[in-house]
């Protein structure tokens, strides 16, 4: 099982090297490596991941020449197969955007936590000043900043995918592009939904059995 885990890990990052190399970025290296001490096997995907680092993603720039980098990614997934031991499945992701290398000044954060308790399992936290969350925080209590929100987004199947972020940061011009962005991030975003509509089918096959038989009516 480790085997075909590993080989699914290293197929997700590759696709997650080409999609950025292809958009936004230029010889960025992401891998795939088993976390340590985990009972069940628990791959890290991420850059910067080696024998000596195999749980900590580092930053990396985002850019598409040889200019000073205005902005920083921090990429990182945890992934493992299935309960059937057949699919690879995220267990947490996590895609910062900041703008130092020392990933000190963060603009937000894009946060999936499988089965989290207390907040939305996918959503985004952002870092700034709100004049209306002051006024609205409760008296008595702690006051909150606002990165300490968790906006939802699109919740457990449906969650941002790594083209939507990039979409956002060139659309934002946030980050430059290469000419042909446009088709990798649609082409990108299309596989992605395309699995978390057929993992949602897999998990829900009476929805799917009365959905043909609704259109089997209408024909």
């Amino acid at each position: 099982m480790t085997s075909d885990l590993a080989r699914k890990a290293y197929e997700f990052a590759q696709e997650l090297q080409s999609t950025l190399n292809a958009t936004i970025c230029r010889d960025v290296r992401i891998k795939a490596v088993q976390r340590p001490l985990d009972a069940v096997p628990v791959f890290t995907v991420g850059s910067g991941l080696s024998r000596s680092n195999l749980s900590q993603p580092t930053g990396f720039p985002v850019r598409i020449d040889n200019k000073k980098p205005r902005l920083w990614m921090n990429l990182s997934y945890q992934v493992h197969l299935d309960r059937e031991a057949r699919y690879l499945t995220v267990h947490k992701s996590y895609c910062g955007i900041f703008s130092d290398e020392e990933l000190e000044t963060c603009l937000c954060h894009f946060d999936y936590e499988r089965e989290k308790d207390k907040y939305t399992s996918a959503h985004v936290q952002v870092h700034g000043h709100s004049p209306a969350l002051e006024a609205l925080n409760p008296p008595g209590k702690e006051k909150r900043p606002l990165e300490k929100l968790h906006f939802p987004v699109g919740g457990r199947r449906f969650r941002p995918s790594l083209e939507d972020i990039i979409e956002f940061l060139v659309c934002e011009d946030l980050a430059e592009a290469r000419p042909d962005w446009k088709r990798v991030v649609e082409e990108g975003r299309d596989r992605f939904q395309r699995n978390q509509l057929r993992a949602a089918m897999r998990r829900n096959t009476a929805i799917v059995e009365e959905f043909m038989r609704e259109q089997e009516k209408q024909s």
